[in-house]
């Protein structure tokens, strides 16, 4: 969760519900009980925030991400620091609505000390400085200091969560953070957490949305799955809550993985690419760790993309004959998929892409509910690559020239497009011969024109054969989403 949208979480209770009591006109129209209400009300709502971000730092300092930990500690701290400050009326009109008043706040006090006391340890280990922890209104109340570090943690009275097998297995015993190479509930390997973050989360740069042409329908399908609601969750909740798993089928080279990284981008999202290399293994068991490790890393690292290229080559139907170590991966990728899914409050999606649709799992294909086409680039798409691919490049192609070149390129993938404009650029210097080449000038070329793009068409040839094409194309119209 961002500070921004923390932020605006504590700011929307505390305007809900106002910290000071009614005046007393208000509260006689209202009735006690109306009042006693709201009072519990604000509580749990400063409850169940900071329960949900301790819940995540805990689950941080299990995996080995201690950076993650004190952030989650800190929005944690933030909450306690507000509920404490909060007005409360002066007597309540029943035990029983004083016993729950009084129980929130002995757990909130007692929350807070702890969750000063895994900050302190944490920034003395990683050195990491926290933000400073206020409540949204300062009138209310002052900061506290954090607390001194007692020697015994009292961790073990933290909230589980409802993935409470961690949590539950950390609160038994806090020595997990600092012997980051034990395994946790016999699946947790610090080693296996390296792994993941060096090889499998992508730091390319980013791709923006404008960067990919055409496909709007898989554009509106990623709009409405990933960017907003990571940045409106309030709104996708219930029957409007985003399906978690997709798949992008369609030829190769038109754009899948360029689609999946803009998405990332635009969400804000960790970016997961995962190929078969990064998720086998010599070693016997290896592969389901990676696998329950991957989405141990996302779930921490919210809202996160997993990105599965080439998701046949891992997720392929099952066979009689097939060996226990990939029948036990995709056992690992089902289970784990569907214990994402289960959580609400998690944001990870599953984003697989294939030119082999039919080849897959029928297990793996019910969990990719929307399964989104991605076609070879159509006339007014194949404009926009060729001109995009000239981009910068000194040219001359008249109108009447590009239309010709964009209805002889029918059957070209997007990959296939940039070869061929690749192969028409080397003309200019073919014609010159070696000697040539080493004296003249950049500027001195002749520019491209559409002469240099029919030779080149003699070279390079559409990739796909027809017959693939038109399994696709059936393969879309009985289970595809568009």
């Amino acid at each position: 969760m961002s500070f921004f949208s923390f932020k605006g979480l504590v700011d929307s209770i505390s305007s809900i519900l106002s910290s000071d009591p009614p005046p007393a006109a208000m509260a006689e129209e209202a009735g006690p009980s109306v009042v006693n209400e709201r009072v519990a009300l604000k509580l749990k709502g400063y409850f169940d925030l900071a329960k949900e971000e301790i819940d995540k730092a805990v689950r941080a300092e299990e995996w080995g991400l201690p950076d993650d930990a004190v952030t989650h500690y800190t929005n944690a701290h933030r909450v306690l620091l507000e509920a404490k400050s909060a007005r409360l009326p002066d007597a309540l009109s029943s035990s029983s609505e004083h016993n729950q008043v009084k129980s929130y706040q002995q757990k909130i006090s007692k929350w807070q000390g702890q969750v000063n006391e895994r900050l302190q340890v944490l920034t003395q280990r990683t050195g990491a400085v926290p933000k400073k922890a206020s409540p949204s209104n300062t009138a209310r109340g002052t900061v506290s200091s954090v607390t001194p570090i007692a020697k015994k943690s009292t961790l073990h009275n933290l909230p589980s969560s409802k993935r409470g097998s961690l949590a539950t297995d950390y609160q038994r015993d806090n020595t997990a953070v600092s012997k980051p190479n034990k395994e946790v509930s016999g699946s947790y390997d610090a080693r296996l957490v390296e792994m993941i973050n060096t090889a499998i989360v992508d730091r390319s740069p980013a791709v923006q949305w404008d960067d990919v042409a055409g496909l709007d329908k898989a554009k509106q399908t990623l709009l409405e799955m990933v960017i907003l609601p990571t940045k409106r969750r309030d709104l996708f909740t219930g029957l409007r809550k985003p399906a978690r798993g997709l798949l992008l089928f369609g030829p190769p080279g038109n754009g899948k993985t360029m689609l999946a990284k803009a998405v990332a981008s635009e969400s804000d999202a960790t970016f997961f690419n995962v190929s078969a290399s990064s998720l086998t293994s010599k070693w016997v068991g290896e592969a389901e760790k990676l696998v329950r490790t991957l989405f141990m890393v996302a779930v921490s690292r919210q809202p996160s993309v997993i990105f599965m290229d080439e998701i046949d080559s891992l997720l392929s139907t099952r066979v009689t004959n097939e060996n226990d170590a990939s029948r036990r991966l995709k056992s690992e990728f089902l289970v784990q998929f569907d214990g994402v899914t289960s959580n609400q409050n998690d944001l990870v999606i599953v984003i697989g892409a294939t030119n082999k649709p039919q080849e897959l799992d029928d297990a793996v294909l019910r969990r990719l509910v929307k399964r989104i086409y991605i076609p070879l680039p159509d006339e007014s798409v194949r404009r926009l690559l060729l001109k995009s691919q000239l981009k910068g490049q000194a040219y001359s192609l008249p109108g009447s020239d590009l239309e010709k070149l964009v209805r002889e390129t029918e059957g070209y993938s997007g990959s296939d497009l940039q070869a061929l404009c690749e192969e028409a650029a080397m003309m200019p210097i073919r014609e010159l011969g070696p000697q040539h080449v080493l004296t003249i000038k950049p500027n001195q070329l002749r520019r491209l024109n559409y002469e240099d793009f029919k030779k080149a068409m003699v070279v390079i040839r559409p990739s796909l054969q027809r017959s693939k094409w038109e399994e696709l194309e059936q393969w879309n119209r009985e289970f595809g989403s568009n």
